[in-house]
């Protein structure tokens, strides 16, 4: 038997490892959940050399997008978000994956900073006004589709909003990015949603809960891990710890996917590329690998047209 009273199923040994604790309290009337992204979000900034505005905005939309994952059960189950904006950034795309893998790239990698304050990084600049979309493919006969308006650009909120709209799932997000020296030093997330059976009494805890609550990258730096925000956040004594799992950036690339690409541009393109006698290069947008094919590749090709 374990006893540490923060031990959750499934976490890394190493719990300063990216990873993601689910929770109940108030009595099973809501879901609790908290996730580290550190490693994951500096992995994917580091692959974008992104510059410290759209590494804060990459991180807080892979961190939410992950938090909106957890419902994913399946290993074939796959989750898309899609983020675009009129501000410099452009947007973003996110792909989740089962297991809390997870891939994502920016539209525009390296843009202007503003600051609300020293250390606190305009995001809402970065991203403008535009809308959030979130694609699930989870063995349904048809993949769901939902889409709300940016309220903020913050992303936080936006995600709040767009579960509140377009799920119905009242909700409470925080996000936080910590940028130092233009490097991730910090990246989590909190997300508590009411559960059938909840009512004013437990909303007015949680509002009341969240009115003055840290904020994640600082509780990170003090080193509080997901279940320790979680426990700090409720105030629950009852908390239950459900499950944990590790959390990872991942790239499903390879040339036989990018092969499918080459083919969908149809048997004339592709003829006309033999023809050029170079080939081409391809390049996967989540990881940056790039993939060469011979104008024999490309021959072969043709014939699945």
């Amino acid at each position: 038997m374990n006893d540490n009273p923060y031990y959750v199923p499934g976490i890394p040994e190493d719990e300063t490892k990216d990873h993601i604790v689910i929770a109940e309290g108030l009595g099973g009337l809501v879901k609790c959940i908290a996730i580290n992204t550190t490693e994951t979000i500096r992995n994917i900034c580091d692959i974008h050399k992104t510059s410290s505005s759209a590494s804060c905005a990459l991180g807080r939309f892979v961190t939410g997008s992950l938090l909106i994952s957890e419902s994913m059960k399946r290993p074939t189950d796959k989750q898309t978000t899609i983020l675009r904006g009129s501000g410099p950034l452009g947007g973003i795309t996110c792909v989740t994956e089962y297991g809390y893998k997870v891939r994502a790239y920016p539209l525009e990698n390296d843009i202007p900073t503003e600051y609300y304050r020293p250390g606190k990084v305009n995001v809402s600049a970065a991203v403008g006004e535009g809308t959030l979309t979130v694609i699930r493919d989870i063995g349904l006969k048809e993949p769901y589709v939902g889409s709300t308006e940016l309220i903020s650009g913050e992303i936080a909120e936006d995600f709040t909003y767009y579960l509140a709209k377009s799920e119905q799932t009242p909700s409470i997000v925080s996000l936080g990015v910590l940028i130092e020296k233009g490097e991730v030093t910090h990246s989590g997330g909190l997300m508590i949603q009411l559960l059938p059976g909840a009512g004013e009494k437990e909303i007015s805890y949680l509002e009341a809960r969240a009115k003055e609550f840290p904020e994640i990258s600082f509780l990170q730096q003090e080193g509080f891990t997901p279940a320790k925000i979680l426990d700090l956040f409720m105030g629950d004594p009852d908390l239950k710890y459900l499950s944990g799992s590790p959390v990872s950036f991942e790239c499903t690339c390879s040339k036989y996917r990018m092969s499918e690409g080459l083919i969908a541009l149809g048997r004339k393109e592709l003829e006309e590329l033999v023809k050029d006698g170079e080939g081409i290069d391809t390049q996967c947008h989540f990881c940056n690998k790039s993939y060469h094919f011979t104008p024999e590749d490309i021959g072969e090709l043709i014939g699945s047209c």
